[in-house]
């Protein structure tokens, strides 16, 4: 691989530990004078203590441009405490009052009005949340950058990319202004959704003239990117990439959604290549609005579809479908690392699979280190604020970390000052230390779970990673696992933990000798369970082994039911509440 970064180090110089600070005072620096104009600096009962030490009580912010860098470092970091979303759920939900008035909203959180408005996956459980995302300035802009530069790879040879993003929105607001004319439309979608706006250009209210583009080197028209049926989103992605020969990328945000492309390829194969050789789109569900623009870019060709006929579906066929495919950005870390072997089985060994970035509808925390490790990222300093609490101490503001002081091998949660007006959010990742770039000092991490992801039945709490060790130590047994999550079963007198998990292929010979195993790996990677599991608080686990699809068909459930966007919807480990329902469907229980 060329362009390889340089080994990390476990410690930082003197000088690199200089040149973080600086950075990191000149970022704030530049936050505070910039969003203490805001609404919500000004009002906010998270920030009282911050104003007072500022001496801004009266609600000014001119008195902020005479305090230097360091002045208000310190300021802020004796006088600003830890926040959650419901510090700013009251203030964000002016956005969607009716009517939105610009006068409310302009200034808000940034100066200005925001160009959309990101709303999370919602793969935590409970309501969605909203945050404003407004347009920066270059240098407040390089994390964003860097990613996207990350994500869609430039080809030196005129090849194609499959670029696999969303452009649907939940809703449109639009603030009135004094004459109730609409001042902005605002879209509110996903943060890759608003980005990939934000680069193309693509004003909302001119999505019908933008659904009859193509964008120069992406296989998909962009009219693909307004389905919002998951399967036929898909469908079609599949459809024009078959059509390219000379596809050398399949970008999608996670691995989930390169796998259930893989799929769609394979279970629709005859159809698709005979949509090639045709020239004629299928009347499929939900492409009703946007058939026609997608009409207009597909033309027969018998000779690519007798081309891909002759194809064996052989292990690694795929590569033999897209001869110059080289590489497959996608998010491919944490839970998302188990489908990687059935991806594997599509493309074979020689196309990498590279993560991209830790990136989250708050703000993007960390761009890939080195494209041989899937969970190695480095922080990106340059946009926000990034502070680490370390998960072995108090949860309080008092023992957060910089990027100067964090220790190596040691777990922090992120706590973020972001560039779209959030003070030390708390953004409930936990990640390790995994050292430090040489060249400028940044922490290198690698992503290990969310906070609040874990299951508990008694005395236990059993985590996230925790269960992708439990399920990793005995994937052989299934037969390959391609994804799964944990629920609580009280079906029987004594409450166990029930998997429901689809396979990567036929079960395994030794299947029905799972839930002993899994019972003995949580016992060995969690002492409580142990404990709880011996005197009979816990019993032996349940083991659903789901149809082919289950997963992907709850993506595409989520899509339809909850207002998710296609291609970003993700599944937890840990216990997906009431939505297991629709899960239901399986080939065996164990």
């Amino acid at each position: 691989m060329d362009d390889l970064p340089p080994t990390p180090i476990t410690s930082l110089t003197p000088e690199l530990v200089q040149q973080l600070r600086e950075q990191a005072l000149d970022v704030l620096s530049y936050l505070v004078k910039t969003n203490s104009a805001t609404t919500y600096f000004k009002e906010s009962d998270v920030l009282p203590q911050f104003r007072a030490a500022l001496h801004l009580t009266d609600g000014s912010h001119k008195g902020v441009r005479d305090y230097s860098a360091k002045e208000l470092f310190e300021i802020y970091h004796n006088n600003v405490g830890l926040s959650v979303y419901k510090d700013y759920l009251p203030t964000i939900a002016r956005f969607f009052e009716h009517p939105c008035n610009k006068s409310s909203v302009e200034n808000l959180m940034v100066p200005g009005l925001p160009v959309f408005i990101a709303h999370s996956s919602g793969t935590s459980g409970g309501a969605a949340k909203y945050f404003p995302k407004y347009r920066h300035p270059e240098h407040m802009s390089r994390a964003t950058a860097e990613t996207v530069r990350h994500a869609i790879p430039q080809s030196s040879n005129a090849g194609k990319n499959c670029i696999i993003f969303s452009l649907a929105c939940r809703q449109v607001v639009t603030p009135l202004d004094e004459d109730g004319d609409i001042a902005k439309h605002i879209p509110v979608c996903l943060l890759t959704s608003g980005l990939g706006r934000m680069e193309n250009n693509m004003l909302v209210e001119e999505d019908a003239f933008s659904a009859t583009l193509k964008i120069p080197n992406y296989s998909s028209p962009v009219a693909v990117s307004f389905i919002s049926n998951y399967k036929s989103f898909l469908f079609m992605h599949a459809l024009f990439a078959l059509v390219e020969p000379k596809l050398e990328t399949i970008s999608t945000v996670f691995t989930t959604s390169c796998r259930d492309l893989c799929r769609t390829i394979d279970d629709h194969w005859e159809n698709l290549v005979h949509c090639i050789e045709t020239g004629v789109i299928p009347d499929i569900e939900g492409i009703e609005h946007v058939k026609d623009n997608l009409q207009r870019f597909l033309q027969s060709s018998p000779d690519r579809a007798e081309e891909l006929r002759r194809i064996e579906k052989l292990p690694g066929w795929l590569k033999r479908v897209w001869p110059q495919l080289r590489a497959i950005p996608a998010n491919a870390s944490g839970p998302f690392s188990t489908v990687i072997p059935e991806i594997r089985h599509y493309i074979g060994p020689d196309v990498s699979i590279e993560s991209v970035a830790i990136a989250s509808s708050e703000a993007y925390l960390a761009i890939a280190y080195d494209p041989r490790d899937l969970n190695l990222y480095k922080v990106v300093g340059s946009d926000d604020v990034i502070e680490f609490l370390p998960v072995d101490e108090p949860e309080e503001s008092k023992y957060l970390a910089q990027s100067w002081n964090v220790e190596s091998g040691r777990k922090y949660e992120v706590v973020l000052t972001t560039r779209d007006g959030f003070w030390r959010y708390r953004l409930g990742d936990v990640v390790e230390i995994a050292g430090f770039d040489p060249r400028d000092g940044q922490p290198l991490i690698r992503y290990v779970e969310r906070r609040s992801m874990h299951i508990r039945l008694a005395n236990e709490v059993t985590t996230e990673t925790q269960l992708r060790d439990v399920v990793g130590a005995t994937s052989n047994l299934f037969g390959g696992v391609s994804e799964f999550c944990v629920t609580a079963d009280y079906r029987q007198a004594v409450a166990r933990y029930a998997f429901l998990v689809e396979l990567q292929g036929d079960p395994g010979a030794n299947i029905s000798a799972v839930p002993a195993a899994l019972h003995g790996q949580l016992q060995k990677h969690n002492e409580n369970y142990l404990k709880d599991s011996r005197v009979g608080k816990i019993g032996v686990p349940c083991v659903r082994v789901v149809r082919p699809g289950t997963f992907g068909d709850f993506r595409e459930w989520k899509v339809r039911t909850k207002g998710g966007a296609s291609g970003q919807v993700k599944v937890p480990h840990c216990d997906v509440g009431r939505d297991r329902s629709c899960m239901v469907g399986s080939t065996s229980c164990l």
